[in-house]
Formats: C-alpha cells, sequence, structure tokens
C-alpha cells in the first residue's frame, strides 16, 4: 500500500532522518505546516511490529509516496491460518506472538507524548495500558490492585518520584505479587552503571529511550507468556 502527497517533497540528505523521533526535514517545517515529527516513527514502528516494512520515495517540488508492505500471515480456513501464523516473518519475529489479551500493564511515564507514543505503538497487542504520571501515583496505583498488573513499564527521571523510589517501594510492598511483578524501566539512561542501578533497585529489564519496539516486545514476550 502507498500514500502519496504533491507537497513540498524531501531532499535525498534529508530522506534518512525522516522516520526518527522529533525529527521533520526542515527545522522549520513545524513553524510552517505544523506537526510534532512523530507520526511517520509511530507508522514505521507499528509496521515492523506487525512483520512488515515502510519506505519513502520523493522528490523535491514533486511531493512524496509514502509504501509499506504487511504480512497478514492468516489463510481463509482457520487450520491453515493457525499453521501459517507461526511462521517467522523476514525479521525473525512471530506474527503470532504479539495478542496479550487479558494483561493489563502499568506503564509510569511523566511525559504525555511518550504515554501517547507506547499505547500506540501497542494498540495491536490488545493489551491494557493504566498510565501513571509520576512515580508516587504508580505506586498508589499498583498498591491499590496489585494483582490487575502483569507488567510495570517504569520511566526513570519523573516528578513527585523517580522510577528507582517507585520500584524499591513496589518491591517493599507487602504482598506477593509486589516481590515479582516484572518492571522494566524505561530510560535514556543507558550506560552499563544506569542498567546495573535499575537491577539493583529491583528491576528486571532495561529498555533504552527513543523506544525500540522490538525490545519493547522481547520484554512482553518473556514475562507475559
Amino acid at each position: 500500500m502507498a500514500v502519496a502527497d504533491s507537497g513540498i517533497g524531501i531532499a535525498p540528505e534529508q530522506q534518512g532522518r525522516i522516520f526518527n523521533s522529533f525529527e521533520q526535514a526542515e527545522n522549520d517545517t513545524t513553524r510552517k505546516y505544523g506537526g510534532t515529527g512523530l507520526g511517520l516513527t509511530i507508522s514505521k514502528n507499528i509496521i515492523e511490529m506487525m512483520g512488515g516494512y515502510m519506505w519513502l520515495e520523493s522528490e523535491v517540488g514533486k511531493g512524496s509516496v509514502f509504501s509499506f508492505i504487511v504480512t497478514t500471515g492468516f489463510l481463509p480456513d482457520d487450520q491453515n491460518a493457525a499453521e501459517q501464523s507461526h511462521t517467522n516473518n523476514e525479521n525473525g519475529n512471530l506474527l503470532w506472538d504479539t495478542d496479550f489479551t487479558g494483561h493489563t500493564i502499568l506503564l509510569a511515564e511523566d511525559v504525555e507524548i511518550n504515554r501517547e507514543i507506547v499505547i500506540s505503538l501497542l494498540e495491536s497487542t490488545n493489551l491494557t495500558i493504566d498510565c501513571a504520571e509520576n512515580g508516587m501515583q504508580a505506586v498508589k496505583m499498583f498498591e491499590a490492585a496489585p494483582d490487575k498488573y502483569s507488567m510495570i513499564f517504569m520511566d526513570i527521571q519523573m516528578p513527585e518520584m523517580d522510577g528507582y523510589e517507585a520500584t524499591r517501594q513496589i518491591r517493599a510492598l507487602n504482598n506477593a505479587q509486589a516481590k515479582t511483578v516484572p518492571i522494566i524501566a524505561m530510560t535514556a539512561n543507558v550506560f552499563r552503571e544506569d542498567v546495573e542501578k535499575s537491577h539493583a533497585v529491583g528491576m528486571n529489564g532495561h529498555i533504552g529511550k527513543p523506544i525500540n519496539i522490538d525490545e519493547v516486545m522481547k520484554e512482553l514476550r518473556q514475562y507475559l507468556r
């Protein structure tokens, strides 16, 4: 499938970064035409999560064509569909392994656009996602309904209470689920000492920002299967 426009086009030297988060072809594009520089990033990540790929063809002054291919992995009858859905796509990901119906996760993230990105990227997984805007709220939400949450994605730098302290307080709760619920750090701090600190306070994993959907899906498959 392809979507074409007759807009200003994108120069070859700028096309390499057009799919990056918060990037646009020109610095003044947002001022002139609006937008956050997130739409293409979200679209590309969702398509790749579904086992497809997306590419761009553009010429300055003549517009752009954004094309993508998605392999559904399903055949008409149920038996063949089940067999086909267990095959690997070209990226080595299992097409069938993206449905987490029945699971609810807690996303602790203070930046609204980051919450929206994660929710958009995981829309096709059938997860229920509750959001906390800081660590203190995350602790209160988990404490109020510990058995509700199958997993927690925890930002590190948040107001009121950071992700490290929130994790410590959750692990200290007098509840069996608090001791075992998987808690995954989501942070731009990706040095070895940051990863080690996350593990030291009781986190199970560490995902860097900008968010890589493959890393998110890897953690989901590991702990929700």
